[in-house]
């Protein structure tokens, strides 16, 4: 009797076990999205890629005055987006707003300028680097001699943009931090440059040619001071996209076609 009842009682266990992965399967199962596309897959779909810089640092990133981006970066991008085979389709984001857009997806790949840190590779997944940018110093031509590297800034006061790792270093040697002025971008660092309210410019070289080609007033200071590489950033966990990326860097440099376009711009 005991044995008929121990049977029983595991054959309704079963029943009501086996009802309950059904009911599981109607209700969670089936009512829960299908796994998405990885980005790659996402990006061919929709036929282009969307390609988050942050256009005001020439010759790196910049607009024109039809609203069209051009620049070193944005030639690097487009050569990814045609060996994609799909179009590139820029999105102007402030620098303060640029990381989190690769983060959240806003983005599909960030490319600006930007230096690969291990704080930023916590959060993002960086390429290959594309390009060495160290840090130099820009400043008045009428100051020339009196500030020609970073330990002259000590009691100077320093425009840098903000969050980037030109403030890191201009924070390494001023003697105060109320030295140090931030800047949602270096145009607004120039201006007060040539106006006399900050004595100089932490700055990328690329960018920091960008800024004195027009500029008579304004000169490179002394020699590159740091060794910095630039890498193309996305989301994590995306390695489909990311080996696309490397491949298109790796092909450039291979067939010349990076050093090319860093003749192009920055006339080396």
């Amino acid at each position: 009797m005991t044995k008929r009842i121990i049977v029983l009682t595991i054959l309704i266990i079963s029943i009501l076990g086996g009802l309950g992965f059904i009911l599981y399967s109607q209700f969670f199962l089936e009512k829960a999205p299908a796994p998405g596309l990885g980005r790659i897959d996402e990006i061919k779909k929709r036929g282009e890629i969307i390609i988050g810089t942050d256009a005001t640092y020439p010759p790196m990133e910049s607009l024109d005055e039809q609203g069209n981006f051009f620049g070193m970066d944005i030639d690097i991008a487009r050569e990814i987006a045609s060996d994609l085979g799909v179009k590139a389709k820029f999105k102007n984001i402030i620098w303060e707003e640029i990381f989190d857009a690769a983060k959240n997806g806003e983005a599909d790949m960030i490319i600006s300028a930007i230096t690969i840190t291990r704080e930023r590779t916590e959060t993002l997944a960086f390429s290959d680097p594309y390009f060495n940018a160290g840090q130099v110093i820009v400043g008045a031509i009428d100051k020339q001699g009196i500030i020609s590297g970073p330990k002259d800034l000590k009691e100077y006061r320093v425009g840098v943009q903000v969050g980037t790792t030109s403030e890191v270093e201009a924070r390494k040697y001023a003697a105060n931090p109320s030295l140090v002025n931030t800047y949602e971008n270096y145009d607004l660092a120039k201006e007060d440059l040539l106006k006399g309210k900050i004595d100089a410019i932490i700055i990328d070289y690329p960018a920091a040619v960008g800024m004195i080609a027009k500029e008579e007033r304004l000169q490179i200071a002394g020699e590159i001071f740091t060794q910095e590489f630039y890498g193309i950033a996305i989301q994590k966990d995306q390695p489909g996209l990311l080996s696309q990326i490397n491949k298109t860097i790796r092909r450039l440099k291979q067939e010349g076609g990076l050093r090319r376009i860093e003749e192009g711009w920055l006339g080396q």
